[in-house]
């Protein structure tokens, strides 16, 4: 059980932070991801969103964070709530980026499911609403 809530307290903190840095600390991941992190993303690498496809290691973390925000920029991520069981953490909240090219903004509910390993996010996958989001991209 302390191992759940101390999963969840970090997820709550990670996402604080990627909040307060507005996507500008890329690096802050480091802290709070494994080497091995398997990424899964809802839109999945689809023509709209490319840098969304299945990411496996920290380094192919990095290229989604890049391509992420390189292309938009973050107006806010929050975690309204958490669901622990095992060594999994359900974060759900709400995002809201600004597509850079288009200036187009979005507002989408979203829910990430994670694994947790000796303190770090092992696995993650997102799902919020991809239609939204590809619309900003026209």
């Amino acid at each position: 059980m302390a191992d759940q809530a101390d999963n969840a307290t970090l997820m709550r903190e990670a996402w604080a932070e990627w909040n307060d840095t507005k996507g500008a600390d890329i690096s802050l991941w480091d802290r709070y991801v494994s080497e091995d992190i398997k990424l899964c993303s809802l839109a999945d690498g689809c023509e709209a969103l490319p840098f969304t496809a299945q990411r496996s290691g920290r380094e192919e973390l990095r290229a989604y964070l890049k391509g992420l925000t390189e292309n938009f920029a973050m107006d806010h991520w929050r975690i309204d709530e958490t669901v622990s069981e095992g060594d999994r953490v359900v974060g759900i909240g709400s995002t809201g980026w600004t597509n850079r090219n288009t200036g187009k903004s979005f507002v989408t509910p979203i829910v990430i499911v994670t694994r947790w390993r000796d303190g770090r996010i092992c696995e993650y996958a997102e799902f919020y609403d991809t239609a939204c989001i590809a619309a900003t991209t026209a």
